[in-house]
Protein backbone atom coordinates (compact mmCIF):
# COMPACT_ATOMS: atom_id res chain seq x y z
CA UNK A 1 0.00 0.00 0.00
CA UNK A 2 1.43 3.58 -1.27
CA UNK A 3 2.32 5.91 1.83
CA UNK A 4 0.45 9.19 2.19
CA UNK A 5 1.66 12.57 2.13
CA UNK A 6 -0.28 15.67 3.47
CA UNK A 7 0.07 18.62 2.01
CA UNK A 8 -0.88 22.05 3.21
CA UNK A 9 -1.28 24.68 0.42
CA UNK A 10 -2.03 24.53 -3.12
CA UNK A 11 0.30 27.15 -3.98
CA UNK A 12 3.39 26.39 -6.58
CA UNK A 13 5.70 24.82 -3.70
CA UNK A 14 2.53 22.82 -2.45
CA UNK A 15 1.90 21.52 -6.18
CA UNK A 16 5.34 20.70 -6.72
CA UNK A 17 5.59 18.65 -3.87
CA UNK A 18 2.44 17.30 -4.58
CA UNK A 19 3.57 16.74 -8.15
CA UNK A 20 6.85 15.03 -7.13
CA UNK A 21 4.89 12.72 -4.65
CA UNK A 22 3.09 11.22 -7.53
CA UNK A 23 5.68 11.11 -9.77
CA UNK A 24 7.50 8.70 -6.70
CA UNK A 25 4.60 6.70 -5.91
CA UNK A 26 2.94 7.74 -2.59
CA UNK A 27 -0.84 9.18 -2.58
CA UNK A 28 -0.88 13.06 -2.28
CA UNK A 29 -3.66 14.99 -0.31
CA UNK A 30 -2.98 18.94 -1.05
CA UNK A 31 -5.46 21.15 1.79
CA UNK A 32 -6.19 24.60 0.43
CA UNK A 33 -7.75 26.88 2.11
CA UNK A 34 -8.80 28.95 -1.28
CA UNK A 35 -11.09 27.81 -3.78
CA UNK A 36 -8.46 27.54 -6.43
CA UNK A 37 -4.85 26.74 -6.25
CA UNK A 38 -1.61 28.88 -6.71
CA UNK A 39 -1.09 30.84 -3.52
CA UNK A 40 0.05 34.07 -4.31
CA UNK A 41 0.84 33.07 -7.35
CA UNK A 42 -2.39 34.40 -9.14
CA UNK A 43 -4.11 36.34 -10.82
CA UNK A 44 -8.31 37.57 -10.85
CA UNK A 45 -11.01 38.20 -13.14
CA UNK A 46 -12.90 41.40 -13.19
CA UNK A 47 -15.54 42.00 -16.36
CA UNK A 48 -13.11 39.98 -18.42
CA UNK A 49 -9.50 41.52 -17.36
CA UNK A 50 -7.03 39.25 -15.84
CA UNK A 51 -5.42 40.90 -13.39
CA UNK A 52 -1.94 39.52 -12.21
CA UNK A 53 -0.36 39.80 -8.69
CA UNK A 54 2.62 37.57 -8.77
CA UNK A 55 5.14 36.88 -11.94
CA UNK A 56 7.00 39.87 -14.16
CA UNK A 57 9.50 37.31 -14.49
CA UNK A 58 10.83 34.13 -13.87
CA UNK A 59 14.15 32.34 -13.87
CA UNK A 60 14.93 29.08 -15.21
CA UNK A 61 12.92 29.79 -18.99
CA UNK A 62 15.63 28.92 -20.79
CA UNK A 63 18.23 26.21 -18.98
CA UNK A 64 19.84 24.75 -15.86
CA UNK A 65 18.29 23.03 -12.40
CA UNK A 66 15.53 24.91 -12.23
CA UNK A 67 14.35 24.87 -16.15
CA UNK A 68 14.49 21.24 -15.99
CA UNK A 69 11.81 21.65 -12.25
CA UNK A 70 9.43 23.50 -14.46
CA UNK A 71 9.56 21.11 -17.03
CA UNK A 72 8.80 18.42 -14.76
CA UNK A 73 5.96 20.59 -13.22
CA UNK A 74 4.26 21.96 -15.98
CA UNK A 75 5.61 25.19 -15.36
CA UNK A 76 6.74 25.79 -18.66
CA UNK A 77 5.93 23.22 -21.83
CA UNK A 78 6.34 23.15 -25.49
CA UNK A 79 2.93 25.32 -25.94
CA UNK A 80 3.89 27.95 -23.46
CA UNK A 81 5.33 31.72 -25.17
CA UNK A 82 8.65 32.69 -23.14
CA UNK A 83 8.83 36.28 -23.54
CA UNK A 84 12.20 37.94 -23.18
CA UNK A 85 11.84 41.64 -22.98
CA UNK A 86 14.42 43.98 -23.89
CA UNK A 87 13.91 46.65 -21.25
CA UNK A 88 13.80 45.39 -17.20
CA UNK A 89 12.90 48.80 -15.38
CA UNK A 90 12.12 52.92 -16.70
CA UNK A 91 13.17 54.57 -13.07
CA UNK A 92 11.44 58.29 -13.35
CA UNK A 93 13.09 60.30 -10.94
CA UNK A 94 11.05 63.45 -9.09
CA UNK A 95 12.63 65.94 -11.10
CA UNK A 96 11.14 64.08 -14.13
CA UNK A 97 14.70 62.52 -15.78
CA UNK A 98 15.20 59.15 -16.30
CA UNK A 99 17.20 55.81 -16.16
CA UNK A 100 16.45 53.29 -18.75
CA UNK A 101 17.71 49.48 -17.52
CA UNK A 102 17.96 46.90 -20.24
CA UNK A 103 18.03 43.27 -20.05
CA UNK A 104 21.45 43.01 -20.84
CA UNK A 105 24.18 44.17 -19.15
CA UNK A 106 26.20 45.07 -21.88
CA UNK A 107 23.69 47.42 -23.61
CA UNK A 108 22.61 49.13 -19.96
CA UNK A 109 26.48 50.01 -19.63
CA UNK A 110 26.63 51.10 -22.73
CA UNK A 111 23.67 53.69 -22.24
CA UNK A 112 25.25 54.51 -18.89
CA UNK A 113 28.28 55.35 -20.66
CA UNK A 114 26.99 57.32 -23.21
CA UNK A 115 24.48 59.32 -20.53
CA UNK A 116 27.68 59.77 -17.99
CA UNK A 117 31.38 59.14 -20.43
CA UNK A 118 33.49 60.65 -17.24
CA UNK A 119 32.10 57.40 -15.12
CA UNK A 120 33.32 54.81 -18.01
CA UNK A 121 36.11 53.41 -15.99
CA UNK A 122 33.12 52.79 -13.11
CA UNK A 123 30.78 51.83 -15.43
CA UNK A 124 33.11 49.23 -16.57
CA UNK A 125 34.27 48.01 -13.22
CA UNK A 126 30.59 47.52 -12.38
CA UNK A 127 29.79 45.54 -15.93
CA UNK A 128 32.87 43.15 -14.98
CA UNK A 129 31.10 42.40 -11.22
CA UNK A 130 27.48 41.77 -13.45
CA UNK A 131 28.71 39.34 -15.95
CA UNK A 132 31.27 37.54 -12.51
CA UNK A 133 27.69 37.21 -11.35
CA UNK A 134 26.34 35.02 -14.56
CA UNK A 135 27.95 32.20 -13.38
CA UNK A 136 25.36 31.59 -10.77
CA UNK A 137 23.79 28.15 -10.80
CA UNK A 138 21.45 26.50 -8.51
CA UNK A 139 21.73 23.14 -7.41
CA UNK A 140 19.30 20.33 -8.32
CA UNK A 141 19.81 18.73 -5.13
CA UNK A 142 18.64 19.25 -1.59
CA UNK A 143 21.34 20.52 0.46
CA UNK A 144 21.56 17.73 2.77
CA UNK A 145 22.04 15.12 -0.03
CA UNK A 146 24.83 17.40 -1.68
CA UNK A 147 27.95 16.33 -1.47
CA UNK A 148 31.58 17.64 -1.46
CA UNK A 149 31.78 16.72 -5.29
CA UNK A 150 29.50 18.48 -6.68
CA UNK A 151 30.56 21.64 -4.94
CA UNK A 152 34.10 20.91 -6.47
CA UNK A 153 32.58 19.98 -9.79
CA UNK A 154 31.26 23.53 -9.66
CA UNK A 155 34.48 25.19 -8.68
CA UNK A 156 36.20 25.24 -12.66
CA UNK A 157 32.52 27.20 -13.63
CA UNK A 158 31.56 29.70 -10.87
CA UNK A 159 35.10 30.70 -10.14
CA UNK A 160 34.24 34.47 -10.78
CA UNK A 161 31.35 34.14 -9.06
CA UNK A 162 32.71 32.93 -5.53
CA UNK A 163 35.00 35.92 -6.08
CA UNK A 164 32.01 38.05 -6.31
CA UNK A 165 30.49 36.49 -3.36
CA UNK A 166 33.47 36.74 -1.33
CA UNK A 167 34.09 40.90 -2.56
CA UNK A 168 30.40 41.94 -2.09
CA UNK A 169 28.62 39.47 -0.28
CA UNK A 170 28.58 41.71 3.00
CA UNK A 171 28.19 44.56 1.50
CA UNK A 172 25.00 46.46 1.27
CA UNK A 173 23.68 48.05 -2.11
CA UNK A 174 24.59 51.63 -1.04
CA UNK A 175 28.08 50.63 -0.07
CA UNK A 176 28.76 49.07 -3.24
CA UNK A 177 27.28 51.86 -5.51
CA UNK A 178 29.47 54.22 -3.01
CA UNK A 179 32.39 52.16 -3.62
CA UNK A 180 32.58 52.67 -7.29
CA UNK A 181 33.09 56.37 -7.24
CA UNK A 182 30.33 58.08 -9.89
CA UNK A 183 30.73 61.91 -10.37
CA UNK A 184 27.55 62.09 -12.53
CA UNK A 185 25.20 63.75 -10.71
CA UNK A 186 22.11 62.20 -12.59
CA UNK A 187 23.53 58.43 -12.28
CA UNK A 188 24.48 58.75 -8.66
CA UNK A 189 21.09 59.71 -7.85
CA UNK A 190 19.18 57.20 -10.19
CA UNK A 191 20.98 54.45 -8.78
CA UNK A 192 21.06 55.72 -5.05
CA UNK A 193 17.05 56.53 -5.09
CA UNK A 194 15.95 53.16 -6.93
CA UNK A 195 16.62 51.09 -4.22
CA UNK A 196 15.57 53.11 -0.97
CA UNK A 197 16.30 50.29 1.64
CA UNK A 198 19.92 50.74 3.62
CA UNK A 199 20.18 46.76 3.63
CA UNK A 200 19.19 45.90 0.47
CA UNK A 201 22.02 43.40 -0.40
CA UNK A 202 24.88 44.65 -3.22
CA UNK A 203 25.05 40.69 -4.44
CA UNK A 204 21.21 40.55 -5.34
CA UNK A 205 21.34 43.76 -7.05
CA UNK A 206 24.52 42.33 -9.59
CA UNK A 207 22.92 39.25 -10.11
CA UNK A 208 19.21 40.65 -11.12
CA UNK A 209 20.53 41.21 -14.78
CA UNK A 210 22.90 38.25 -15.04
CA UNK A 211 19.55 36.04 -15.48
CA UNK A 212 17.99 38.84 -18.54
CA UNK A 213 21.10 38.62 -20.09
CA UNK A 214 21.54 34.89 -20.53
CA UNK A 215 18.19 34.91 -21.67
CA UNK A 216 16.95 32.70 -18.76
CA UNK A 217 14.31 34.91 -17.33
CA UNK A 218 12.19 35.52 -19.21
CA UNK A 219 8.06 35.83 -18.93
CA UNK A 220 5.54 33.29 -19.45
CA UNK A 221 2.38 34.66 -21.63
CA UNK A 222 -0.53 34.19 -19.23
CA UNK A 223 1.85 34.77 -16.27
CA UNK A 224 0.75 33.99 -12.28
CA UNK A 225 -2.47 31.69 -13.23
CA UNK A 226 -1.17 30.23 -15.72
CA UNK A 227 1.55 29.17 -14.02
CA UNK A 228 -0.85 27.67 -11.31
CA UNK A 229 -3.53 26.44 -13.47
CA UNK A 230 -0.66 24.32 -15.62
CA UNK A 231 0.72 22.78 -12.42
CA UNK A 232 -2.41 21.89 -10.94
CA UNK A 233 -3.66 19.84 -14.33
CA UNK A 234 -0.29 17.82 -14.18
CA UNK A 235 -1.21 17.26 -9.96
CA UNK A 236 -4.49 16.10 -10.95
CA UNK A 237 -3.55 13.88 -14.16
CA UNK A 238 -0.90 12.55 -12.10
CA UNK A 239 -3.73 11.23 -9.52
CA UNK A 240 -3.09 14.09 -6.66
CA UNK A 241 -5.89 15.33 -5.23
CA UNK A 242 -7.30 19.12 -3.82
CA UNK A 243 -9.43 19.15 -1.32
CA UNK A 244 -10.42 23.27 -1.15
CA UNK A 245 -11.75 25.55 1.46
CA UNK A 246 -9.66 23.41 3.89
CA UNK A 247 -8.25 25.38 6.29
CA UNK A 248 -5.74 23.65 8.78
CA UNK A 249 -5.78 24.76 12.04
CA UNK A 250 -2.96 22.67 13.95
CA UNK A 251 -0.77 19.80 12.77
CA UNK A 252 -1.05 16.79 15.01
CA UNK A 253 2.06 15.57 16.11
CA UNK A 254 2.66 12.16 18.38
CA UNK A 255 6.13 11.36 19.82
CA UNK A 256 7.91 14.21 18.00
CA UNK A 257 6.32 12.58 14.53
CA UNK A 258 4.05 14.60 12.33
CA UNK A 259 1.44 12.09 11.38
CA UNK A 260 -1.77 14.92 10.07
CA UNK A 261 -3.40 17.69 10.33
CA UNK A 262 -6.49 18.85 12.07
CA UNK A 263 -8.66 21.36 10.52
CA UNK A 264 -11.11 24.37 11.98
CA UNK A 265 -14.07 22.23 11.82
CA UNK A 266 -12.10 19.71 14.32
CA UNK A 267 -11.43 17.14 11.45
CA UNK A 268 -8.42 14.92 11.65
CA UNK A 269 -6.49 13.95 8.66
CA UNK A 270 -3.56 11.75 9.16
CA UNK A 271 -0.73 10.58 6.42
CA UNK A 272 3.06 9.26 6.74
CA UNK A 273 4.16 12.56 5.70
CA UNK A 274 3.17 16.34 5.97
CA UNK A 275 4.81 19.01 4.23
CA UNK A 276 3.75 22.35 4.50
CA UNK A 277 3.48 24.90 1.60
CA UNK A 278 1.49 27.23 3.93
CA UNK A 279 2.54 30.45 5.14
CA UNK A 280 6.56 29.88 7.39
CA UNK A 281 5.38 31.95 10.93
CA UNK A 282 1.82 30.45 10.85
CA UNK A 283 3.46 26.64 10.09
CA UNK A 284 6.09 27.34 12.79
CA UNK A 285 4.53 29.40 15.57
CA UNK A 286 0.66 28.21 14.76
CA UNK A 287 0.11 24.86 13.65
CA UNK A 288 3.20 23.55 15.91
CA UNK A 289 3.19 25.68 18.34
CA UNK A 290 6.19 27.42 18.32
CA UNK A 291 7.39 23.74 19.90
CA UNK A 292 10.52 22.75 17.27
CA UNK A 293 12.81 25.57 16.83
CA UNK A 294 15.66 25.51 15.71
CA UNK A 295 18.51 28.80 16.64
CA UNK A 296 18.22 29.67 12.76
CA UNK A 297 14.76 29.72 12.45
CA UNK A 298 14.33 31.97 16.07
CA UNK A 299 16.55 34.37 14.25
CA UNK A 300 15.17 34.43 11.08
CA UNK A 301 11.80 35.42 12.20
CA UNK A 302 12.95 37.97 15.09
CA UNK A 303 16.04 39.84 13.06
CA UNK A 304 15.12 39.36 9.37
CA UNK A 305 12.54 41.81 7.99
CA UNK A 306 9.79 40.49 5.84
CA UNK A 307 9.44 42.23 2.36
CA UNK A 308 6.79 44.55 3.19
CA UNK A 309 2.98 44.22 2.29
CA UNK A 310 1.67 46.37 -0.73
CA UNK A 311 -1.68 47.71 -2.25
CA UNK A 312 -2.67 46.85 -5.74
CA UNK A 313 -4.53 48.86 -8.20
CA UNK A 314 -5.66 47.03 -10.94
CA UNK A 315 -7.38 48.69 -14.08
CA UNK A 316 -8.75 47.82 -17.01
CA UNK A 317 -8.44 50.49 -19.15
CA UNK A 318 -10.89 50.26 -22.62
CA UNK A 319 -8.09 51.76 -24.85
CA UNK A 320 -4.91 49.99 -26.30
CA UNK A 321 -2.12 51.70 -24.08
CA UNK A 322 1.25 50.61 -25.96
CA UNK A 323 4.10 50.87 -24.18
CA UNK A 324 8.12 50.77 -24.87
CA UNK A 325 8.19 50.23 -20.89
CA UNK A 326 5.72 47.67 -19.00
CA UNK A 327 7.77 48.41 -15.64
CA UNK A 328 8.16 51.73 -14.95
CA UNK A 329 9.26 52.75 -11.16
CA UNK A 330 7.90 56.37 -10.54
CA UNK A 331 10.52 57.61 -7.83
CA UNK A 332 8.82 60.15 -4.87
CA UNK A 333 6.57 60.42 -2.12
CA UNK A 334 2.58 61.19 -2.29
CA UNK A 335 0.09 61.46 -0.05
CA UNK A 336 -3.08 59.93 -0.83
CA UNK A 337 -4.83 60.44 2.95
CA UNK A 338 -3.88 61.39 6.04
CA UNK A 339 -3.42 57.88 6.86
CA UNK A 340 -2.28 56.12 3.05
CA UNK A 341 0.83 57.65 1.60
CA UNK A 342 3.89 56.40 -1.09
CA UNK A 343 6.59 56.60 0.82
CA UNK A 344 9.18 55.71 -1.51
CA UNK A 345 7.95 55.00 -5.14
CA UNK A 346 4.96 53.27 -6.88
CA UNK A 347 5.50 50.82 -9.65
CA UNK A 348 3.48 50.89 -13.00
CA UNK A 349 2.74 47.61 -14.87
CA UNK A 350 1.21 48.00 -18.40
CA UNK A 351 0.60 44.06 -19.60
CA UNK A 352 -0.23 45.44 -23.37
CA UNK A 353 2.60 42.23 -24.18
CA UNK A 354 0.19 39.79 -23.00
CA UNK A 355 -3.07 39.41 -24.74
CA UNK A 356 -5.09 37.03 -22.09
CA UNK A 357 -4.39 40.04 -19.94
CA UNK A 358 -7.26 41.97 -21.44
CA UNK A 359 -10.23 41.45 -23.95
CA UNK A 360 -8.84 42.88 -27.95
CA UNK A 361 -8.27 46.64 -27.82
CA UNK A 362 -8.03 47.05 -24.07
CA UNK A 363 -5.48 47.12 -21.39
CA UNK A 364 -4.89 45.99 -18.02
CA UNK A 365 -2.67 47.99 -16.08
CA UNK A 366 -1.72 47.68 -12.42
CA UNK A 367 -0.16 50.10 -9.95
CA UNK A 368 1.66 48.64 -6.82
CA UNK A 369 3.01 50.56 -3.95
CA UNK A 370 4.37 49.52 0.00
CA UNK A 371 1.98 49.66 2.84
CA UNK A 372 2.59 48.55 5.97
CA UNK A 373 0.24 46.19 7.31
CA UNK A 374 0.12 47.29 10.85
CA UNK A 375 -1.40 51.05 8.87
CA UNK A 376 -4.23 48.26 7.83
CA UNK A 377 -4.78 45.51 10.25
CA UNK A 378 -7.03 47.55 12.93
CA UNK A 379 -9.18 49.32 10.74
CA UNK A 380 -12.52 48.95 11.33
CA UNK A 381 -14.87 48.21 8.27
CA UNK A 382 -16.17 51.99 7.68
CA UNK A 383 -12.57 53.09 7.27
CA UNK A 384 -11.38 50.65 5.41
CA UNK A 385 -14.15 50.84 2.60
CA UNK A 386 -13.03 54.80 2.77
CA UNK A 387 -9.16 54.61 2.02
CA UNK A 388 -10.07 51.72 -1.08
CA UNK A 389 -12.43 54.76 -2.48
CA UNK A 390 -9.47 57.15 -1.80
CA UNK A 391 -6.98 54.93 -3.52
CA UNK A 392 -9.50 54.42 -6.24
CA UNK A 393 -9.65 58.17 -6.84
CA UNK A 394 -6.22 58.46 -6.69
CA UNK A 395 -4.97 55.82 -8.91
CA UNK A 396 -7.39 57.72 -12.08
CA UNK A 397 -4.86 60.60 -10.87
CA UNK A 398 -1.19 58.20 -11.53
CA UNK A 399 -3.30 56.68 -15.08
CA UNK A 400 -3.98 59.93 -16.00
CA UNK A 401 -0.18 61.42 -15.46
CA UNK A 402 1.73 58.38 -16.90
CA UNK A 403 -1.28 57.90 -19.77
CA UNK A 404 -3.09 61.34 -20.73
CA UNK A 405 -6.03 61.34 -21.70
CA UNK A 406 -6.72 57.83 -20.68
CA UNK A 407 -8.72 58.01 -17.01
CA UNK A 408 -11.69 58.32 -18.41
CA UNK A 409 -11.32 54.86 -20.17
CA UNK A 410 -11.31 53.17 -17.09
CA UNK A 411 -13.88 50.38 -16.55
CA UNK A 412 -12.83 48.67 -13.46
CA UNK A 413 -10.58 49.59 -10.75
CA UNK A 414 -10.30 47.39 -8.33
CA UNK A 415 -7.92 47.71 -5.16
CA UNK A 416 -6.12 44.76 -3.15
CA UNK A 417 -4.64 45.56 0.34
CA UNK A 418 -2.57 43.73 2.61
CA UNK A 419 -5.55 42.41 4.27
CA UNK A 420 -6.53 40.84 0.47
CA UNK A 421 -3.46 39.29 0.86
CA UNK A 422 -3.44 38.27 4.07
CA UNK A 423 -7.32 36.70 4.06
CA UNK A 424 -6.64 34.58 0.23
CA UNK A 425 -2.96 33.75 1.67
CA UNK A 426 -2.69 33.68 5.22
CA UNK A 427 0.90 35.65 4.34
CA UNK A 428 2.43 36.51 7.57
CA UNK A 429 1.96 40.57 7.92
CA UNK A 430 0.85 40.48 4.18
CA UNK A 431 4.48 39.93 2.94
CA UNK A 432 4.04 38.30 -0.48
CA UNK A 433 7.19 37.17 -0.96
CA UNK A 434 8.67 36.27 2.41
CA UNK A 435 11.76 37.25 3.73
CA UNK A 436 13.70 40.18 2.09
CA UNK A 437 17.00 40.03 0.78
CA UNK A 438 19.70 41.91 2.82
CA UNK A 439 23.37 41.83 3.00
CA UNK A 440 23.06 39.89 6.69
CA UNK A 441 20.98 37.30 4.32
CA UNK A 442 21.92 36.97 0.72
CA UNK A 443 23.52 33.13 1.24
CA UNK A 444 21.58 31.98 3.89
CA UNK A 445 18.81 29.65 3.53
CA UNK A 446 16.23 27.88 6.57
CA UNK A 447 16.36 23.81 6.45
CA UNK A 448 12.87 22.46 5.45
CA UNK A 449 13.21 20.45 8.49
CA UNK A 450 12.68 21.30 11.95
CA UNK A 451 14.72 20.03 14.98
CA UNK A 452 13.40 16.94 17.16
CA UNK A 453 10.40 16.76 14.65
CA UNK A 454 10.49 13.60 12.76
CA UNK A 455 8.65 12.79 9.12
CA UNK A 456 7.76 16.87 8.34
CA UNK A 457 9.29 19.11 5.89
CA UNK A 458 8.57 22.49 5.06
CA UNK A 459 8.38 24.06 1.25
CA UNK A 460 8.27 27.66 -0.27
CA UNK A 461 9.76 31.05 -0.11
CA UNK A 462 9.80 31.36 3.72
CA UNK A 463 13.05 29.05 3.42
CA UNK A 464 14.98 31.53 0.90
CA UNK A 465 15.72 35.24 1.42
CA UNK A 466 14.33 36.93 -1.69
CA UNK A 467 11.34 34.57 -2.15
CA UNK A 468 10.59 33.66 -5.71
CA UNK A 469 8.20 31.19 -7.47
CA UNK A 470 11.70 29.42 -9.24
CA UNK A 471 13.33 28.04 -5.63
CA UNK A 472 9.99 27.85 -4.22
CA UNK A 473 8.94 25.28 -7.16
CA UNK A 474 12.37 23.66 -6.55
CA UNK A 475 11.72 23.13 -2.59
CA UNK A 476 8.99 20.47 -3.18
CA UNK A 477 11.35 18.92 -5.51
CA UNK A 478 14.08 18.76 -2.49
CA UNK A 479 11.44 17.49 -0.25
CA UNK A 480 10.27 14.62 -2.32
CA UNK A 481 14.42 13.92 -2.51
CA UNK A 482 14.34 13.77 1.30
CA UNK A 483 11.42 12.10 1.57
CA UNK A 484 12.78 8.90 -1.10
CA UNK A 485 16.12 9.17 0.80
CA UNK A 486 14.02 8.06 4.04
CA UNK A 487 12.18 5.58 2.22
CA UNK A 488 15.80 4.06 0.68
CA UNK A 489 14.19 4.36 -2.68
CA UNK A 490 15.27 6.18 -5.73
CA UNK A 491 13.76 9.71 -7.15
CA UNK A 492 11.87 9.91 -9.89
CA UNK A 493 11.46 12.63 -11.52
CA UNK A 494 9.15 12.12 -14.59
CA UNK A 495 6.89 9.39 -15.31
Amino acid sequence: MAKKILIIGGGVAGLSAGIYARLNGFDALILEKHTIAGGVCTAWYRKGYRFDYSIQWLVGTREGAFHQTFKDTNVINDDVKILNADYHTRVVLPDGDDMVVYTDIDKWCDYLIKRAPEDERSIKKLRRHMHWSKQLTPFDAAPPLRSIWMYLSLLPRVYKLLWAVFRFGGKTYKEYIDSLGFKNEWLRNALMRNYADDKFSALAFLFILSWYTRKNAGYPIGGSLGVAERMHQRYTELGGEVRFKSNVSEIIVENDKAVGVRLDDGTEIRADYVISAADGYTTIFDFLKGKYLSEEVKHAYEHWEPYPAIVQISLGVNAKLETQYPVQVILGERKISDRVSIRHNYRILNYSFDHTMAPEGKTCVVIRFESPYDLWKDMDKETYDFEKENIKRYALQLLEENYPGHSADVEVCDVATPLTTVRYTGAWRGSYEGFKVSNRNITAQLSQTLPGLDNFYMVGHWLFPGGGVPPSVHSGKWALQLICKKEGKPVRFSL
